[in-house]
């Protein structure tokens, strides 16, 4: 009999048993017949005869044993509620025509939730408490649990979020479906449930308040929720939907190594012309840090490239690396009227370039001998080799590359000073004699009233 464990059609072994005939049903349950899931919580997973009646198997076969007919005589009622497992009040309800205009409009009630009985008054009084999303959807199920989301609530976190806190319970939809809280327009507000002010993530990361609101008035978020174009950059284009880990994780997509690959999902003329240049860990073999993409656009507060304020903004960011150089700069006619707020002055990237940085000496720089004369061209028209041979940053602060400069300013400025020390010091010494003819000449018109 079936009750007895050494059974051929007992619940631990009916699976076998068919399988000697359905030799490649692992293809539709993969983890069920390999039972990677079954062998450690017995009855969590549905075995073959949970939905397929072992007496009259059909084609289609989810309506015979336990069907979806049978939960909704009675979760079809609106009134239907808990009143056990401590979660009184919670409804129990469940809206049919949602279910069938959902994703899940072919799966069955006991697919998901698993552990029915159908010899009992209530197949479902041993159905399992949570739904577990890995018998179906098992990689992204494990993908989850690699990620700080899924760590959490394996640690029984209250605050995790889980398969349905995102993607809803019996009216899951599609991503590319409109009414989808995984719709990319709605899933800023979708994130800003946690990542916002009061919400859960930021008990634990206060700096993140902010982080959807500025993304809200970034390029990109400006280009999703105003201009609705779906395929802008959204949170889980760069933090991806699963796989969400912190910065400080190699293996995050935001981990300052891997962002260049994150942002090349979109901007991948862009990456592919930055990792030829000198800030391409690729190309620059060094200790130092090298910049990467947020670190001139930052990350959730991008501006577009041609406005003003970005462009003033590079040059103390260029100046946090190149320090020395932007000071030089800064000396400059270029440095100084950008300083006044003259937006149309040269900035760093207009000289060097943006993405394809490279030093004056390789022939592709935008500075070698080849190619100076038409960069100087895009401001000043008319550019030759002479006006291209203009030292942009050169100062007379250093004595080692620009002795001429140095010799010749501090040469002018001894000059200037014993201009002002002599002349100052005769003026000096001529005050006491300028008093006293003005002593004397006031005597005489005294003496000349008088007579």
């Amino acid at each position: 009999p079936h009750t007895d464990p050494n059974s051929s059609i007992s619940r631990e072994n009916v699976s076998k048993t068919c399988q000697k005939c359905h030799g490649r049903i692992e293809q539709v349950h993969r983890k069920v017949i390999r039972g990677e899931l079954w062998e450690k919580e017995p009855n969590k997973i549905p075995v073959c005869v949970d939905c397929h009646q072992p007496h009259q198997i059909r084609q289609v076969v989810y309506r015979e044993g336990v069907s979806d007919d049978q939960c909704m005589k009675c979760h079809s009622n609106k009134d239907l509620v808990s009143k056990h497992q401590g979660t009184p009040g919670r409804s129990l309800f469940v809206d049919i025509d949602q279910v069938h205009g959902s994703m899940h409009r072919q799966v069955r009630c006991a697919q998901c939730h698993t552990g029915i009985t159908p010899s009992l008054q209530r197949p479902c009084a041993t159905v399992a408490d949570k739904v577990d999303c890995s018998i179906c959807h098992s990689d992204v199920v494990a993908t989850y649990m690699t990620s700080t989301h899924g760590q959490l609530a394996d640690r029984g976190d209250p605050d995790a979020p889980e398969c349905v806190d995102c993607h809803g319970t019996h009216g899951v939809l599609g991503r590319r479906d409109a009414n989808s809280p995984t719709y990319p327009i709605k899933v800023p507000a979708l994130c800003s449930r946690c990542h916002s002010k009061g919400g859960k993530a930021t008990k634990r990361h206060p700096q993140d308040t902010t982080v959807v609101q500025n993304y809200t008035m970034s390029i990109h978020g400006k280009g999703l929720l105003e201009s609705g174009l779906v395929v802008t950059a959204m949170c889980t284009d760069c933090h991806t939907a699963h796989h969400v880990l912190p910065p400080s994780d190699s293996a995050s997509s935001v981990n300052r190594n891997n962002i260049p690959e994150t942002c090349a999902k979109c901007h991948k003329g862009i990456y592919q012309t930055f990792i030829t240049s000198i800030h391409s860990s690729k190309v620059n073999h060094t200790d130092k840090e090298l910049p990467v993409c947020n670190d001139c656009h930052n990350s959730h507060a991008i501006e577009r490239a041609d406005m003003n304020d970005f462009r003033f903004s590079i040059i103390n960011q260029c100046g946090k690396c190149h320090e020395k150089v932007t000071e030089t700069y800064f000396e400059t006619f270029h440095g100084k009227v950008s300083k006044l707020g003259f937006a149309a002055a040269a900035k760093c990237y207009d000289c060097h370039g943006s993405h394809n940085i490279l030093p004056p000496d390789d022939p592709k720089s935008t500075l070698s001998r080849a190619n100076i004369v038409s960069t100087c061209g895009q401001c000043h028209k008319g550019s030759h080799r002479r006006f291209a041979g203009y030292l942009t940053h050169a100062t007379h602060h250093n004595r080692e590359k620009y002795p001429f400069l140095f010799y010749t300013f501090w040469a002018m400025t001894l000059l200037l000073v014993g201009t002002f020390v002599i002349s100052g010091t005769h003026t000096l010494m001529w005050l006491p004699r300028s008093y006293q003819m003005m002593r004397e000449r006031k005597k005489m018109q005294i003496k000349a009233a008088g007579d």
